[in-house]
């Protein structure tokens, strides 16, 4: 476990906390929101189909309404709607290990075995989804209140559109315990961030330390002041000496007049 700690410096205290605070928030969305995992790729993965399926299943299932209107269809013989079930159950299946080997596949290769035994379910499960729809084909739909002579037409266009219905139906229900289990796996790997403490606007602000720079200030300045007079005393003594006095009055001169740094000694003449 690592700690880490946040300091925002800024004139308004209040303003300060709010962004210590607002800094914890951000990294915790932001480490929420990642693909990082396995399980969270997995999520999204299965997020977006779930999407896709709802728009598909309602689309199956004003496809079917528009059918009914357009026939009368009541429903079909029991042998016929218990067939279609399980030929929807089993598509279901069979798309939904679909989803599930893309998700499997977008972090391991072919060699996995979680991609080989998704492999051979969707194998055995596109064998039994022959044989059923085989079976299909030899029942004739019952119970419709069509005219006779539609009735072949008319039952097999009711079957189709009820078998989409059942089957976006299953795979949406599927998709949805994916999703979940998906999330679950998630939230229990995610990184957990846990504010030990709060920021709360501070009672005294912590810099500059003025304290510190007046006394820095005054102990520079009476530094100033000790060379200052001590210089000046220096000076007072050079000047009481005629020979020293005289000197410095030619040092000086030589000072005020710029370019003459190599000019001698005035002599009297």
């Amino acid at each position: 476990m690592s700690l880490i700690e946040i300091n925002v410096k800024d004139h308004d205290p209040r303003r300060a906390s709010d962004l210590a605070n607002g800094l914890v928030s951000e990294l915790y969305h932001l480490t929420s929101t990642l693909a990082i995992t396995e399980a969270a790729q997995r999520r999204l993965f299965f997020y977006q189909q779930m999407q896709d399926e709802e728009k598909a299943l309602a689309a199956a299932e004003e496809d079917l309404k528009k059918t009914q209107e357009k026939t009368g269809l009541i429903q079909l013989g029991d042998q016929a709607a218990e067939i279609i079930r399980n030929v929807a159950n089993l598509r279901a299946q069979i798309v939904s290990r679909e989803v599930e080997l893309q998700a499997t596949r977008t972090y391991a290769t072919d060699q996995n075995p979680v991609v080989t035994r998704l492999q051979q379910e969707i194998d055995a499960l596109q064998q039994q989804l022959t044989t059923l729809e085989n079976n299909q084909r030899k029942i004739q739909p019952g119970n419709i209140q069509v005219p006779t002579a539609q009735v072949p037409e008319a039952g097999l266009e009711y079957a189709n559109k009820l078998r989409e219905v059942t089957f976006h139906t299953a795979l949406l229900t599927l998709l949805s315990k994916e999703y979940e289990a998906a999330r679950i796996d998630e939230a229990k790997s995610a990184p957990l961030i846990q504010v030990v403490d709060h920021a709360v606007p501070p009672d005294k602000k912590s810099g500059p330390p003025r304290l510190l720079l007046t006394l820095a200030a005054g102990f520079v300045g009476f530094i100033g002041a000790c060379f200052w007079a001590f210089a000046r005393n220096t000076m007072r003594r050079i000047e009481q000496i005629p020979e020293n006095a005289q000197k410095l009055k030619q040092l000086r001169a030589v000072l005020s007049k710029p370019g003459s740094a190599n000019a001698g000694p005035d002599r009297d003449e």
